[in-house]
């Protein structure tokens, strides 16, 4: 009995030891080193964008934030989290963090981050003052600085070392930018990485419309000049493809290209062409000089890639379009004549 009792005390003076010291660690963690660690920034000093997914913990999240050190401790964010009930309200989305964040920093962020961010939409067929107008018009830029950016080179954006785009044949970047919806934070906007971020959209979509350096015939500079000009020439995608294939054997046959889309392009507008503007000496006259002009003029779209890069092959030369915008295909000037005297009124 008494080396029972003997026991049972060792065991429970252990069991009290045990606790108290656990309780000195709660009491110190959430009294001393709490406080202390709520205060103290990560060691991350760069600007670091931060996507959360739908249905991740929050414990993953602060994991993650650790790992890349917005965060120091991974147990203070959850911990100042559930103490002041934010816990649940984090939600997916995308998120950027500057660099010298302490914890409220941080949970701040995760609250309003998805919320101070906007979607920009970048058309399909706009060129680099059409995209331009748009950010002024949402007070991100003053006029002018983004298509001077492009039309100047893009910065280091676009003369990044094995970027698709470094050993393009002209500074613009006219072309090389892919139109889509892209999540932007007016706080901290920029051009140089709006820039960046459709060069890279556009690399991926050139490789999923099949185009290779290694095994294509033609030039990447050709191909975009080709789409863009096939982006506003026919909106159709049936139709793209034959538009494509009747500009290249224009193109290898040295004849002029005829395309109203690069005389829009020079005189900054979509309205009827005159009889002046056709006499416009500019090298984006394609009825004047024959070849391509010297930059694409739009940011053509995945459909307009894929019809310049497979073109599908006709007997047509010529093509036209009528008042309600359809197109009439014609394999000889005198059919293209009298398609003209037919559909144009």
């Amino acid at each position: 009995m008494n080396f029972l009792r003997k026991i049972t005390l060792v065991l429970s003076g252990i069991f009290i030891v045990g606790v108290a010291a656990l309780a000195v660690v709660f009491i110190y963690k959430q009294l001393i080193y709490l406080p202390r660690a709520i205060e103290k920034a990560g060691s991350n000093t760069l600007t670091v964008d931060f996507v959360i997914e739908k249905g991740e913990s929050v414990k993953s999240i602060a994991r993650r934030l650790e790992e890349i050190g917005v965060v120091g401790d991974d147990w203070v964010l959850v911990n100042y989290l559930a103490k002041k009930n934010l816990d649940k309200k984090v939600e997916a989305g995308h998120f950027r963090f500057g660099g010298g964040e302490t914890i409220p920093d941080v949970a701040l962020i995760l609250q309003m981050g998805e919320a101070t961010q906007t979607s920009l939409t970048i058309l399909e067929g706009w060129n680099s003052f059409e995209i331009d107008a748009k950010l002024v018009e949402l007070g991100l830029i003053q006029p002018n600085d983004f298509a001077l950016f492009v039309r100047e080179g893009g910065g280091e954006a676009g003369n990044k070392e094995g970027s698709f785009a470094a050993n393009r044949p002209v500074a613009s970047l006219e072309g090389y930018l892919f139109p889509a919806t892209y999540k932007i934070d007016p706080r901290n906007f920029s051009v140089d990485d709006l820039a960046s971020r459709m060069l890279q959209a556009m690399e991926r979509n050139l490789r999923e419309a099949g185009w290779s350096s290694e095994t294509s015939n033609i030039s990447l500079h050709d191909a975009l000049t080709i789409a863009s000009i096939v982006e506003l020439e026919e909106s159709s995608n049936e139709n793209r493809p034959k538009v494509a294939d009747i500009l290249w054997r224009r193109l290898e046959a040295e004849m002029g290209l005829y395309a109203d889309a690069t005389l829009f392009y020079t005189l900054g507008h979509r309205e009827n062409l005159t009889a002046e503007d056709l006499q416009i000496d500019s090298p984006y006259n394609t009825r004047k000089y024959k070849g391509l002009p010297p930059t694409p003029i739009c940011s053509p779209s995945l459909s307009a890639l894929r019809a310049a890069l497979h073109p599908e092959l006709n007997d047509f030369w010529y093509y036209l379009h009528d008042s309600d915008g359809q197109i009439h295909f014609a394999k000889t000037l005198t059919e293209h004549n009298e398609n003209k005297a037919e559909y144009i009124k």
